[in-house]
């Protein structure tokens, strides 16, 4: 049997029903509430481990009641649920610390795909007191291919990933970011390091992605990569991926946009948690 404990927070009945249902027989704990005010007045007597939080309530909205949660529990994970029309609001909650967002109609798989990492992120935090930067680091969810192209079919991602130019490099390779190879990169196969002003700040493998920012600003890269490992790398120029967006419909480009953002967000959120444990970070609230 499964003890983590899910709060659903929706104002639609039939929603949080399902929802409810489907986490309960996988062997999930859930509570419900019927808006923002309605779950902090539950999460007054008890923590969850995750929250499904609905954008558009009575009384408190999500965006609202993400605010208060963080407030009251910063490392809470919270995971947004929002129609195809609202997809500027999923990217406010992105900002504001939300772990990650599902359109409506929610599907089965989705749903139990993204709560089962969105559980292991939240064990991870839980579990990183006192650890090493090396042993907890690579288990914080990275930012990688499949969450890049998050919403995409098949047939789309194939079409964005051939775009790319595939180059192999050898141990000690630096890895060039500019446009006349590509600024963004997926990596293929292989582990290379991130610098920054000598120092490795990251490090990347099979399904990581890197410069993705670049696509928002030109400029914004000021690492150097290099490659630990023969590594094959895909080149992917900002050009090439206009052009890719020019030719398909707006909602693909928002939905790249969110991911984008989101990709970005949990890059910064990794960098923050590294330098917590660098500065002996602990969890615990402080005894009283």
């Amino acid at each position: 049997m499964n003890n983590k404990k899910i709060m659903v927070v929706d104002d639609e009945q039939n929603i949080r029903e399902i929802i409810s249902e489907f986490l309960q027989e996988v062997g999930y704990t859930v509570a419900v509430a019927v808006d923002g005010l309605d779950a902090l007045d539950k999460v007054a007597y008890e923590q969850y481990d995750l929250y499904i939080i609905d954008v558009y309530m009575p009384r408190m909205g999500g965006l609202d009641l993400i605010s208060k949660l963080k407030e009251l529990q910063p490392l809470a994970v919270i995971i947004v649920t929002t129609g195809y029309s609202s997809i500027d609001i999923a990217i406010k909650a992105i900002r504001m610390g939300a772990y990650h967002y599902l359109t409506k109609p929610i599907q089965a798989e989705e749903l139990l795909k993204v709560v089962e990492s969105g559980l292991k992120h939240a064990s991870d935090l839980g579990d990183s007191s006192g650890a090493s930067v090396d042993s907890v680091t690579p288990r914080i969810e990275k930012q990688s291919e499949l969450l890049l192209l998050r919403g995409f079919t098949y047939e789309q991602a194939k079409d964005f990933k051939s775009m790319g130019t595939v180059v192999e490099y050898q141990y000690g390779d630096s890895i060039s970011l500019d446009e006349e190879r590509g600024s963004m990169i997926f990596v293929e196969n292989g582990r290379l390091n991130v610098y920054h002003n000598e120092t490795v700040v990251e490090t990347l493998t099979a399904g990581d992605v890197w410069g993705e920012e670049t696509f928002l600003n030109p400029s914004a890269a000021f690492t150097n990569l290099k490659a630990q490992s023969e590594v094959h790398v895909r080149h992917f120029k900002r050009k090439k991926i206009m052009e890719f967006f020019t030719y398909n419909d707006e909602t693909l480009t928002k939905r790249y946009m969110i991911n984008l953002i989101q990709c970005m967000y949990m890059k910064w959120r990794r960098s923050i948690f590294r330098i917590g444990l660098y500065s002996g970070f602990n969890n615990e609230k402080p005894a009283s």
